[in-house]
């Protein structure tokens, strides 16, 4: 996992200079041209879009990974900012940090307990990364069955 964070309008904006500078004066089809401006607007434009439903999200996902590391005998970094999607991403990024190092010192010490602690961290991740890809993950599209109706189709 990544320890350090973008701002999520520092990285949309970059995203769409690269549209601007990069794809566009390359192409020649009117069409893909104003979709690759649209583009760029849409990525500019996307931290403003961010709502309360998106902020809910991450802060179900931060109040969790506190749960955990309470009751796994951990303390939790202390909450800080002014509750904006940067500040929550920043806070369940550093939950999360504290989280892998539990982990890791579980495995080391391989202690009583261990193998079961380690299942509650690993159910928590998994919970986590349904909760970030939108249940995806629940609903089935994980990789091994993406990867057989892939097959599947290529066969026919």
């Amino acid at each position: 996992m990544i320890e350090q964070t973008i701002p999520l309008a520092e990285l949309t904006g970059g995203m769409a200079r690269c549209v601007r500078e990069w794809i566009l004066p390359h192409l020649t089809d009117p069409m893909a041209r104003i979709q690759a401006e649209q583009l760029a607007n849409l990525l500019e434009a996307l931290p403003r879009a961010w709502g309360p439903a998106a902020a809910q999200v991450i802060r179900t996902d931060a109040d969790e990974a506190r749960l955990v590391l309470d009751s796994l005998g951990a303390s939790a970094p202390a909450t800080t900012g002014d509750g904006s999607i940067d500040d929550l991403m920043k806070e369940n990024a550093a939950l999360k940090v504290e989280l892998e190092k539990l982990a890791e010192g579980l495995r080391r010490s391989g202690g009583a307990g261990a193998p079961e602690r380690l299942a509650e961290l690993q159910r928590f991740f998994v919970r986590s990364l349904t909760r970030e890809v939108g249940g995806a993950v629940a609903e089935g599209t994980d990789f091994v069955s993406l990867t057989s109706k892939d097959r599947a189709a290529r066969k026919k």
